[in-house]
């Protein structure tokens, strides 16, 4: 008796979306004692095809796991600056330090053929991975539209990069114009360390990164506060210096009539949670609404986690966004350009656009981890959706555990909030918003061991565990730190003390 093709097809993807998630030998093991007693159960015929399948889909990702697990990548080899794995038991997922989340196996396996050095040359293969990353997002901002709308996407190396792109449109008779109460240094809205940036660029707000990259004419308006961003006569006033969109004989920033009544005035923005503003109607026309988000994700989370997403803000009405990646995005940290293909068209004729646009193997995972968060599979989205007796249930047993080494007075489990991250002051969220629950392990120290050098040691050990200090005590948050991840805290912790 033989399956039909599509059980047959259907199992394919189940058994293969299960082996790519697999990043441990223990679930590794389970997954194939799990499937061998569905075989079992199976006629000869439908076995020999299933067992063909749970073949195919190890041996593809037998590689990518073999050398995450092996800790290959992280011993550092010829290569002497590696830096070291991290468990984030902060409680903050915006750690200075790392985040401890990473991004989807199969996202770093698509860029594995870029990397190798021996494959075939794709004719425009980053334009080509840009409208896949395009279309799938387009599709997510198209389901339950009244009108359906054509994105692009550009993956730039940083977000330094796509804001030096998205300044281009600035030019040429247009002007860039930055609300005040936008005025948030964006290194701290991501709470950046202040190692990682030159003492004069650290500190720049928006509007002074615009006008770094010297193009066109960039303006501030409004109130600090923001209460009148949206009013109607910033917007005219700045529409009747040009008198509106060109006339006749002039053109955008490439000349002749391809750009010809092309919006000259952008409005460049920080996203603002829960801001519903938008372009007056009668200036719509005249403008070109651009959002910025230092922190974000690119599909909306609801309300488990209290950050704008680049749909929510396309749907609103957003011309442009530009993402910077990280944790939350589910990407490296590159920089994200999604917006209407009229004014994307823009931007990819400038020829700051090739000087700014990531390598091949960057985009592939950017398109593939685009690709699997649509979805709904993400590792952050796994550790999101673990529930607070999980949590409570494995805090309790690494407090028992952990009671058990000598330098160890006593543990308890606590049930304080967990956090994003976000800097205060910034208006990407709510700070009242970024509460997330979670449970602690707080390990009460012996007098002869003092927390805070036992909390660097944790940090700098091969595989370093982050952790919060209170007085003579650390806490070990397990909202950011996986199953996989705890069962190395104890190991950890002993080499510490």
């Amino acid at each position: 008796m033989a399956l039909p093709p599509w059980t047959v097809e259907l199992l394919r993807r189940g058994v293969a979306d299960l082996a790519r998630q697999v990043t441990d030998n223990d679930t590794a093991a389970s997954l194939k004692e799990q499937a061998s007693k569905l075989v079992e159960e199976l006629p000869k015929t439908a076995r020999e095809k299933v067992d063909t399948i749970l073949r195919q889909a190890e041996e593809s990702t037998r590689p990518i796991k073999d050398v995450w697990q092996s800790g290959v990548l992280w011993g550092g080899g010829t290569v002497s600056l590696t830096p070291t794995r991290l468990i984030n038991a902060s409680g903050r997922l915006l750690d200075p330090r790392g985040s401890g989340v990473g991004i989807p196996a199969e996202s770093l396996a698509a860029a594995v053929p870029h990397l190798a050095g021996d494959a075939s040359h794709v004719e425009n293969v980053n334009s080509r991975l840009c409208e896949q990353i395009a279309a799938t997002i387009t599709r997510r901002c198209n389901e339950g539209a009244s009108e359906s709308r054509t994105l692009s996407a550009i993956v730039t190396n940083s977000l330094d990069a796509s804001l030096g792109l998205i300044a281009t449109l600035g030019k040429r008779g247009g002007s860039l114009n930055v609300p005040r109460c936008c005025a948030v240094p964006l290194d701290t809205v991501v709470q950046t360390s202040s190692q990682d940036s030159k003492p004069s660029q650290r500190d720049e707000l928006l509007v002074e990164r615009l006008r770094r990259f010297g193009c066109g004419n960039v303006r501030e308006f409004g109130r600090v506060d923001g209460s009148d961003r949206w009013d109607d006569v910033h917007f005219a006033k700045q529409s009747g210096r040009r008198g509106g969109p060109p006339r006749h004989g002039q053109h955008g920033e490439h000349g002749g009539d391809k750009h010809r009544g092309a919006r000259l005035q952008v409005l460049v923005r920080l996203a603002a949670k829960g801001d519903t503003g938008q372009i007056p109607g009668s200036q719509r026309e005249n403008w070109i609404d651009v959002v910025v988000m230092p922190v974000g994700s690119i599909y909306s989370t609801g309300n488990e986690i209290a950050t704008d997403s680049v749909v929510d803000q396309l749907r609103a009405g957003a011309d442009i966004v530009v993402l910077a990646g990280g944790v939350l995005a589910g990407t490296p940290e590159l920089g994200l350009i999604v917006g209407n293909e009229d004014v994307m068209e823009r931007l990819v004729e400038n020829p700051r656009h090739d000087l700014v646009v990531a390598p091949a193997a960057l985009t592939a995972i950017v398109a593939s981890s685009v690709a699997v968060q649509s979805l709904g599979r993400s590792p952050l989205g796994q550790l999101m959706g673990v529930s607070e007796e999980n949590l409570q249930d494995r805090a309790t047993r690494l407090a028992t555990q952990l009671a058990g080494f000598d330098a160890v007075q006593s543990t308890r489990v606590t049930a304080a909030s967990a956090s994003i991250g976000i800097a205060p002051g910034s208006d990407c969220t709510s700070q009242a918003d970024d509460a997330i629950p979670s449970r602690q392990v707080v390990v009460t120290l012996d007098a002869s061991k003092a927390a805070d050098v036992v909390a660097r040691n944790l940090a700098d050990a091969p595989t370093g565990l982050l952790c919060g200090v209170a007085g003579n005590e650390i806490v070990i948050d397990l909202r950011w730190v996986s199953p996989e991840q705890q069962a190395q805290i104890g190991e950890i912790v002993g080499r510490g003390l």
